[in-house]
C-alpha cells in the first residue's frame, strides 16, 4: 500500500530519530549504507523531507540530518501525506471513478474498512512509537537482524 519512497523515508526518519536522541546528526551515505538503500534515491527523499519540514539538515563537517521537532510530534501519516498524499485512502479498490458509500463497487465496504483502520493507525502512531519498538529490539529497520547464537533460545 505504501510507495517505496514512503517506505524508505520512514526507515530513514526512524534511523535519524534514533541518532538524534543521542545528539548525533547522520549523513546520506551512512543512512543509505546502514539501511541498505540506494544512496542517490535516499538523497532525493531526504532533501524533499527537509524542504517540506519533516526533518532538518545542516551542511559542513559536523552536519547531517536531524529532527527539528520531537519524534513524538511526527505521525506516520505526516510522512505519507508529505510524500504520496492521501489519495490512496480515498480511491476505489477496483479503480471505479464513481465509487462511494451511496454508489459502491463490490469491494467498497471491505476496502473502506481496511483503509479507514490503516488511516487511523498512521494518524495515531508516531515516529517515536517506531523508535521505541526498534530500541527495545522488538522491531528492526535494517536487514541485519540480531540473531541468537545457535543452541540458545529465548525461553
Amino acid at each position: 500500500m505504501l510507495s517505496k519512497t514512503v517506505e524508505y523515508a520512514l526507515r530513514a526518519i526512524v534511523y535519524i530519530a534514533i541518532n538524534d536522541a543521542k545528539k548525533n546528526k547522520v549523513g546520506i551515505k551512512e543512512i543509505a549504507e546502514v539501511l541498505e538503500l540506494p544512496m542517490h534515491f535516499m538523497g532525493k527523499i531526504l532533501q524533499d523531507l527537509v524542504r517540506k519540514g519533516i526533518i532538518a539538515s545542516v551542511k559542513g563537517p559536523n552536519g547531517g540530518f536531524f529532527l527539528h521537532r520531537s519524534a513524538s510530534d511526527i505521525a506516520i501519516l505526516d510522512v505519507v501525506r508529505t510524500i504520496d498524499g492521501i489519495e490512496a485512502f480515498k480511491k476505489c479498490g477496483m479503480g471505479m471513478k464513481q465509487c462511494s458509500d451511496s454508489h459502491p463497487c463490490p469491494l467498497h465496504d471491505e476496502i473502506k474498512a481496511y483503509r479507514d483502520k490503516l488511516l487511523r493507525v498512521f494518524n495515531t502512531k508516531t515516529i517515536q512509537d517506531l523508535v521505541d519498538g526498534v530500541n527495545t529490539g522488538k522491531y528492526f529497520i535494517t536487514n541485519l537482524q540480531q540473531e541468537e547464537p545457535a543452541g540458545t533460545s529465548a525461553n
